[in-house]
């Protein structure tokens, strides 16, 4: 091997058992004083973790959030009719509407005019009275929620039309009423303004208690009841040919921009209101994206905060830094005295700020991810289902690489101060 690059890696050698050498020093300084180098990484640590876990547990919320208003509202779109009072009827929807939607709109698996009045009804078992939701609409209606069927059929086209008395009921509410899912056959007799009526069960869905499904029902109901729209009308006098909104299926989420802008193109050829703004439609899909945005703008303003954090963290380093410096002060002396650069004395105490820092970072990285963990798995148990911690190894990279830079920065001019002390006046300090 040629002498000088056996020079060069003598050179290495010796520079990594330095390095070596002043992180084994910073250790031993850090473990001599222990209750000060926890209360110097308290800052990092609070900063470090409130980055993680707002990020961690920030993106968890919005894509469980989005998901599910995708899942349950991402794919339909609502038209209705917004017409001045003095014309106010000029605009009513039928059938024939929702058939030629069918035919030429493609992408589109069902249409249907929605009613809901909440928790208006009740149903009797021999387990006791129960309050009913109950949700009015053609065959379409059970493209409204996500949950498949666990238990029989839905109601088809002929049901729908006929005014038959059947029924699609929830999961939990099968379990209340006869203490079993097996209640396909079945009749349940559900009473709403002074009408009592029986109904065959044919279906039976499972539940979804997600946050997304309580905001679009608005409703806490003991039992979910899916029923033909036509029984409005045989049993309640509701005129149900003509409606002023109804709700579009698209086959995914997808489409459903561009069947808002058929449909409604459409519609507004077919009553002459074209350019006069009458028929309405509603996205549902865009309004997901608003959440979204919503989501990282306050993610934004608290990841502001945990920065403000790090940085008051690290004028903490700064701090006890210069105290360790003071305390110091004749080791430095004698350190000097006997041959040591002032480069090796800034290496030396810059190291120990870097190693506290960094050490802090982890500590911090690990909280986050636990505390990310810990709120997404609370979130998903109160019925946020589908929140998951997301852990972005960008952002874990970015927070060590950040409480690095805030060691090297606030631990640069106690390290100066150290590196610059005169080795006479040093060994004269008490």
């Amino acid at each position: 091997m040629p002498r000088p690059q056996c020079r060069r890696i003598q050179r290495m050698v010796q520079t990594m058992a330095r390095i070596i050498e002043y992180i084994k020093i910073a250790l031993m300084n850090i473990r001599g004083n222990k209750g000060r180098s926890f209360l110097t990484m308290l800052g990092i640590i609070i900063g470090i973790s409130s980055v993680i876990l707002i990020v961690s547990a920030g993106n968890g919320f919005k894509v469980g959030i989005s998901g599910q208003l995708d899942e349950l509202v991402g794919g339909y779109v609502q038209i209705y009719a917004d017409v001045p009072g003095d014309e106010a009827d000029s605009i009513m929807f039928t059938n024939d509407d929702l058939d030629m939607i069918y035919e030429k709109v493609p992408h589109v698996k069902g249409a249907t005019d929605v009613w809901s009045f909440g928790a208006q009804g009740s149903a009797q078992s021999t387990k006791g009275t129960f309050s009913v939701a109950p949700m009015f609409g053609n065959e379409s209606l059970f493209y409204y929620d996500n949950a498949p069927l666990i238990r029989g059929r839905y109601y088809n086209k002929s049901e729908a039309q006929s005014s038959a008395k059947v029924c699609v009921i929830n999961e939990r509410g099968a379990k209340k009423l006869f203490g079993s899912t097996d209640v396909v056959g079945l009749e349940i007799s559900m009473s709403m303004w002074g009408i009592t009526e029986d109904y065959t069960v044919v279906g039976v869905r499972k539940d979804n208690d997600s946050i997304a499904k309580q905001m679009t029902t608005g409703t806490g109901a003991d039992v979910s009841m899916e029923i033909p729209l036509t029984t409005l009308e045989d049993l309640y006098g509701y005129y149900t040919d003509e409606f002023s909104s109804f709700i579009v299926f698209a086959d995914s989420s997808e489409y459903v921009t561009e069947i808002s802008k058929q449909v409604k193109s459409l519609l507004e050829a077919r009553y002459n209101v074209r350019g006069r703004d009458y028929i309405q439609a509603y996205d549902m899909a865009s309004q997901v994206g608003m959440i979204s945005d919503i989501l990282n703008y306050v993610t934004i303003f608290i990841m502001l905060v945990a920065g403000i954090a790090l940085i008051v963290g690290g004028i903490g380093v700064m701090n006890i830094m210069l105290v360790s410096v003071t305390e110091r002060t004749k080791e430095i002396g004698i350190r000097k005295a006997l041959g040591a650069k002032t480069g090796s004395i800034l290496f030396q105490f810059l190291m120990e700020a870097v190693i506290i820092t960094l050490i802090g970072g982890f500590v911090g990285i690990v909280l986050g991810v636990l505390g990310a963990k810990g709120i997404c798995s609370i979130a998903s148990g109160m019925g946020m289902s589908g929140m998951q911690a997301v852990i972005d190894p960008k952002v874990v990279l970015a927070a060590t690489g950040f409480s690095s830079l805030i060691g090297i920065f606030f631990g640069i001019y106690p390290a100066r101060k150290a590196a610059k002390l005169s080795p006479i006046e040093a060994l004269r300090h008490e």
